[in-house]
């Protein structure tokens, strides 16, 4: 073949080469401007949001229809806030909060369920558990009684569930939870001021209180997030949450948001080591943020609460409830709402 032939040949190939490629630009950009947009925003970017991480990370909400901008907010009110003032579409923060927006005419529904457990994890200054020798292995009740016998305990705000889910468990050991002494120090000081001795324990969802372990400072004594506790157990704890009107007027957005943040949950019982491979190349996760030891701690802690599916029960809602009663988030019973779905929360949204 000449010269001449081969340079014709290598050009025609070039030319087919560079349409198949626009056409395929092309498609992918038409692609992408036919995918709703949503601003997600989420309380805080610990690891109980770990199945929306999953699903940012293998691109489940692009594969559901759905761009998905998502922002941690900075905590659950202002969380709930952005969504109730129409600034973001959708809130992923606890369901004692939702309670709490319902009980105050805030319009928000929980439209999918990405816990299945209370996650908060409880770490007590190692010294501590040192001295009453007891471990993860103790009995329950041995280890719920050492929360009697803390000095200052660290939460993040007045009425925040870090701070009552200890008023809700030293009952359990006839406790007097009048007798707790909590300081108030924002999320992101309370590891610090537990390996510094500042308080003796603290609540809250991985990674934080593993971090204290990993450094020899710490001890997570009672990790919710294992089911231990029945009340808080098969409990919508971390929700999607929505304006009931929004949703109705945008249900396919709705729709295809939770069922990406279900499949990453059920990704975990179908293939376990593909959703943790996943967590753990997340930019809140990854090598840069937490050391393997912390990640795989935390991980432990927090994976069995994922649910199979983000659907939710009456039966799960009226534990939500009745924690926020026992635990004095909500104080008056007669202002609580009702569990049945169409109140707090809906499956109408939930896919399968």
């Amino acid at each position: 073949m000449s010269n001449t032939h081969n340079r014709i040949l290598q050009s025609f190939i070039a030319l087919v080469t560079l349409a198949a490629l626009t056409f395929s630009s092309v498609r992918v950009e038409a692609q992408q401007k036919d995918l709703g947009e949503v601003t997600i925003l989420t309380a805080v970017s610990n690891m109980a949001f770990s199945a929306i991480w999953v699903a940012e990370q293998l691109k489940y909400f692009e594969q559901e229809g759905v761009r998905a901008k998502i922002t941690p907010a900075g905590g659950g009110a202002p969380c709930q806030n952005a969504v109730v003032g129409r600034s973001a579409h959708l809130c992923a923060s606890s369901s004692e909060g939702l309670v709490l927006a319902q009980i105050e005419g805030a319009p928000l529904i929980a439209i999918q369920a990405h816990n299945r457990n209370l996650t908060l994890s409880i770490a007590v200054r190692k010294a501590i558990t040192d001295k009453f020798k007891v471990t993860r292995k103790s009995p329950l009740n041995d280890r719920i009684k050492v929360l009697t016998e803390l000095g200052t305990i660290g939460a993040t705000s007045p009425g925040a569930v870090s701070e009552q889910i200890f008023k809700f468990l030293v009952p359990k050991v006839k406790g007097d939870p009048g007798k707790l002494k909590f300081a108030y120090l924002g999320g992101t000081e309370l590891p610090a001021a537990l390996m510094n001795n500042v308080v003796d324990a603290l609540a809250q969802s991985p990674p934080s209180a593993e971090i204290t372990e990993a450094a020899g400072k710490g001890y997570v004594l009672l990790p919710l997030g294992l089911g231990e506790v029945a009340e808080l157990t098969n409990y919508p704890y971390e929700v999607l949450m929505a304006r009931p009107d929004w949703a109705e007027q945008n249900s396919a957005l709705a729709t295809g948001a939770s069922r990406a943040v279900s499949r990453a949950g059920a990704l975990y019982h179908s293939n376990p080591n593909a959703f943790k491979a996943a967590l753990r190349a997340h930019r809140y996760s990854d090598k840069s943020k937490l050391e393997d030891n912390v990640f795989d701690l935390a991980y432990s802690m927090i994976a069995p609460a994922m649910p199979a599916w983000g659907d939710m029960n009456q039966e799960g809602w009226q534990k939500v409830l009745d924690f926020s009663l026992g635990a004095g988030i909500v104080k008056d019973r007669a202002k609580a709402p009702s569990a049945k779905e169409g109140v707090l929360w809906t499956n109408k949204y939930a896919g399968k």
